[in-house]
């Protein structure tokens, strides 16, 4: 008959034995992840909100019809909602308590920086192709930033997920 054995007493040649799944295992672990999803989802739409706002604010201090300087208005508002984005997918989303590391924080800023490229790319052919039917600036400038948005917040959640905030065994 099967005894399970705790790792202590397992050796380092035995075979462990796979037990099978319990019901609702699997769903267990979609329901776990469509969760973190949509609380990272959440945290994004905190973000965002900072994000279109100074967007906004450049926009109507600044005002412009070029897709470059657009581009570069993205960067500054998207690097804005950085530092609450860290803390709150941190502590809230992917519901880190331990200790901020060296590593957690390099692997954001890197993830920062990949996510303004991919996001200043979307907005600018975003705005590129949206320039001829939308004469106002500021509303052609927010199509494009909520087109940008769409596109990048898989990416961008796969990015915090499997890599900034992915566990030690995971990485």
């Amino acid at each position: 008959m099967f005894s399970p054995k705790t790792k202590a007493q397992q050796t380092q040649g035995e075979a462990v034995e796979k037990l099978p799944m319990a019901p609702g295992y699997k769903a267990q672990g979609w329901r776990s992840t469509l969760l973190q999803f949509l609380r990272y989802c959440v945290v994004g739409g905190l973000n965002t909100i900072v994000d279109i706002g100074i967007l906004n604010i450049l926009l109507l201090r600044f005002p412009t019809h070029n897709a470059q300087i657009l581009t570069a208005y993205n960067a500054v508002a998207y690097s804005c909602g950085a530092i609450s984005s860290f803390l709150l997918n941190k502590y809230w989303t992917f519901r880190h308590t331990q200790r901020t590391t060296r590593r957690e924080v390099i692997r954001f800023a890197i993830s920062i920086v990949l996510e303004i490229l991919y996001s200043s790319a979307f907005i600018w052919l975003a705005g590129r192709a949206l320039q001829p039917f939308i004469s106002n600036v500021t509303l052609w400038g927010n199509a494009s930033k909520l087109v940008a948005v769409v596109c990048g917040t898989l990416l961008s959640y796969s990015l915090m997920r499997f890599w900034t905030f992915a566990n030690r065994s995971q990485s």
